[in-house]
């Protein structure tokens, strides 16, 4: 008779997967298919059919096949953001696609709260089939400039106009009587 050779069931995994480690049995036999090297299949190499093959000790053959399906890792965007100075508003995170998290210095939820610096916020997705990809951008977040107005005064009604000089030059003076 010819040996019950049997090949096990491997997947889904995603393309990032470690490599798989393939087992048939009767043990002895040999693996074969694109992805296959010895017995061990690369999950980069797609959605495969690989197949042992056993010859048992009175030269009778047989063979087994199954397909293991890889899924590809989803494609996931971030976008751009800034610069944004210390004092502006929350900034709306928008990752692609959407129902992913977002984390990082600043981040919560899908909000980011500017903070001096240059910080990094990533997004993070999984897909339906339990594939996952992450991106990041960084967020420049500039300080606010040190502005000094001086001193002036008392001065009387009748005095001549008083010349404002705040620092840094560049800026502009506001108020009643300016």
């Amino acid at each position: 008779p010819l040996p019950v050779v049997t090949c096990g069931t491997y997947g889904p995994v995603c393309t990032d997967a470690a490599d798989i480690t393939l087992g048939g049995s009767p043990s002895g036999g040999t693996w074969s298919g694109t992805g296959v090297t010895g017995n061990s299949f690369d999950p980069s190499a797609g959605t495969q059919t690989v197949t042992y093959s056993f010859t048992d000790g009175n030269g009778c053959s047989a063979s087994c096949s199954t397909t293991i399906t890889v899924n590809p890792l989803p494609v996931v965007t971030c976008g751009s953001y800034g610069p944004v100075c210390t004092d502006a508003a929350d900034i709306t995170l928008g990752g692609s696609p959407t129902g992913g998290t977002w984390s990082g210095t600043g981040v919560t939820g899908n909000s980011f709260d500017p903070g001096a610096g240059t910080q990094t916020v990533t997004y993070s997705y999984t897909d339906g089939n339990g594939c996952s990809a992450s991106c990041s951008t960084t967020i420049t977040v500039n300080e606010l400039p040190v502005v000094t107005c001086g001193s002036y005064g008392p001065v009387c009604t009748d005095a001549a106009d008083i010349a404002l000089g705040g620092s840094p030059s560049g800026g502009m003076w506001s108020g009643s009587g300016v």
